[in-house]
């Protein structure tokens, strides 16, 4: 029966994925993302059929492993505009080191201020990194392997779908600047939604979610305590 319900899931999520991909490409409406529609009709089946989310789990990880090698092909098109990617380097860099400092300390002061205990703190911590890079982020942090890819998700659809107007708001017209972003506020979703918008934005926001990715795993445990360490002091 556990091989029955393994096969099951899997084929549910892919055909649900294309089912909603054939959708989204037709409309173009972001509420037709696969990324939203397939975790809904999921739920809803989970509810229905009386499952536990970690069966669902379970039965279809080995998709979350493939998130590695899609994160390594997102880099791919960079090869295309390395000449201006090399012109802007520095400032990608000193963005993502930035945006990690301001997710690694805005997520510990609402977390301590909604007295979240140390495994859910230190999961929210991860959150701004794709997911194959917040998993490793996570145990070096003590956080939690269940709850990183419901935070990471949740960031990266509300970065996908408040994104555009944001930017509108703020008047952000360069598109590089959009791009990383896109990259660095909403990883992967971002990474979709900034290809949606223009090609450049895209491969900024790729280039960016790497670069976060590879500076929070090298740098961001000590931040993290050093954080620890000033914040913790604050009575909230």
């Amino acid at each position: 029966m556990t091989e029955f319900w393994g096969i099951f899931y899997l084929v549910w999520t892919v055909v649900c994925y294309f089912i909603a991909k054939q959708f989204f490409v037709r409309t173009q409406k972001i509420y037709l993302s696969p990324i939203i529609v397939v975790p809904i009709l999921s739920i809803v089946l989970i509810f229905m059929l009386r499952h536990q989310f970690q069966d669902y789990y379970r039965y279809t990880q080995y998709l979350v492993a493939m998130l590695g090698p899609i994160t390594v092909a997102f880099a791919i098109p960079v090869f295309r505009y390395r000449s201006m990617i090399q012109q802007h380097f520095k400032v990608l860099m000193l963005t993502s080191s930035l945006a990690m400092l301001v997710g690694i300390f805005s997520s510990w002061f609402l977390a301590s201020l909604m007295n979240f205990d140390d495994i859910v703190k230190n999961s929210l911590l991860a959150r701004s990194i794709s997911i194959p890079f917040a998993f490793v982020l996570t145990e070096k942090v003590g956080g939690s392997i269940s709850l990183i890819p419901l935070f990471t998700v949740i960031t990266g659809l509300v970065g996908m779908l408040l994104g555009d107007a944001l930017l509108l708001w703020i008047r952000f017209k360069n598109k590089i600047a959009s791009g990383a972003a896109f990259g660095n506020a909403a990883h992967a979703m971002g990474i979709a939604r900034a290809r949606q918008r223009h090609e450049l934005e895209g491969v900024f926001a790729s280039l960016s979610m790497i670069i976060s990715g590879i500076i929070m795993v090298l740098f961001a445990p000590t931040v993290i305590a050093l954080t620890k360490h000033i914040l913790g002091a604050i009575s909230f």
